[in-house]
């Protein structure tokens, strides 16, 4: 594939593309949420994973759960100076830390996945002129999961592009997938990726802006998704074009999509299959997605309601989609966040801190 084939603009492509589209949904009758929802400890046979949020005196926030073996778990985590640590807690309940990687300055790592047998990571610091430059790098996983030597894979990556999903780096199709922004006048975003053993970059663009989700697909992201919304699969360039009312902000995933109203009185947030099916009314108010993600596992939306103002921390619930429920996961949490399979918060600060962290798999 030559330049000019990997630079094709998805702009041109729609001409042959047939875009699906369906009616723009209605709002559903009753958003009403339960005053005093269940909790999911008392509706599912489950635990959370606990670990103190310092680790031989360093602080690390969670990335990502890796898959581990029966009694241990393991998680890639970052500290305040943009490192990437390898957390892991034994079925003794002892927790040991592991810095994997120093990019040397902020941001640092910015993304990171992982198969059963390697971990790849981007991480972008500023050069000596203040332009921030990224680099892909990798290591192999030992037989006890544990990160190997890391090498670097690529420095071309382009202005990398993240919004916080679980899929801004991805393994996939035998390669690793990130997106960046073109440096040209108009808006266009790469999809860029390369082979898992190195070799050329592969560039496709995108006009607009645009967001990983589950491979194959991206989603129209920033204002281009006001009213509506697009999916398009970069392996094919098929797409999906999603209809939403003009004053509805439209984020999708391969499954789900985000239909967000903002008023003064706070914002509506509903949950609607890109066909148009299933519309739900997840949340009103003041309480917002803890992940850019929409509908992890294609069924649950964790939810945030701050109530810093009062002292109280943050509420935390679950949308079960398949239920059509809410559930109670914490009344008072501090730092929330997840990734495609699991859902964390922290508890308590400095030496008391602790993260807790729900695999989501295990309630479906």
């Amino acid at each position: 594939m030559d330049t000019a084939q990997r630079l094709t603009l998805a702009g041109t492509a729609i001409l042959a593309v047939a875009w699906l589209a369906w009616p723009s949904p209605d709002r559903p009758e009753s958003a009403a949420v339960p005053e005093t929802a269940p909790t999911v400890w008392e509706t599912w046979d489950a635990e959370p994973v606990d670990l103190p949020g310092q680790i031989d005196g360093l602080a690390w926030t969670p990335l990502t759960v890796l898959d581990s073996a029966p009694g241990v778990n393991a998680l890639l985590g970052t500290d305040e100076a943009g490192n990437l640590l390898y957390v892991e807690r034994t079925a003794e309940g002892e927790a040991s830390i592991e810095v994997v990687a120093e990019p040397g300055g902020v941001p640092g790592i910015v993304a990171a996945a992982a198969t059963d047998e390697r971990f790849a990571w981007l991480q972008s610091v500023p050069d000596t002129q203040g332009r921030v430059v990224s680099e892909l790098w990798t290591a192999e996983r030992g037989a006890d999961g544990r990160p190997g030597e890391a090498a670097l894979l690529t420095a071309d990556t382009g202005d990398v592009v993240t919004a916080g999903s679980a899929y801004d780096l991805q393994f996939a199709a035998e390669g690793l997938h990130w997106l960046s922004t073109a440096r040209s006048e108009a808006l266009v975003t790469e999809h860029r990726s390369i082979s898992v053993d190195g070799g050329e970059v592969e560039i496709v663009g995108h006009r607009g802006a645009w967001q990983a989700t589950a491979w194959p697909w991206l989603a129209s992201a920033g204002s281009d998704s006001l009213g509506g919304a697009q999916l398009v699969r970069t392996d094919t360039g098929a797409g999906v074009k999603v209809f939403s009312g003009s004053d509805e902000l439209t984020l999708c995933s391969a499954t789900w999509c985000r239909l967000i109203v903002t008023a003064e009185d706070g914002s509506r947030v509903d949950l609607v299959r890109p066909d148009g099916s299933s519309r739900t009314t997840v949340a009103e108010g003041f309480t917002s997605a803890v992940s850019p993600d929409v509908g992890l596992i294609d069924r649950f939306e964790p939810l945030a309601e701050s109530k810093a103002a009062t002292g109280d921390g943050t509420t935390l619930t679950l949308f079960d989609l398949q239920e059509g429920a809410e559930y109670l996961v914490a009344s008072s949490a501090g730092e929330t966040g997840a990734d495609a399979k699991c859902l964390w918060w922290s508890t308590g600060t400095g030496e008391l801190l602790e993260w807790h962290v729900l695999d989501l798999t295990d309630l479906a």
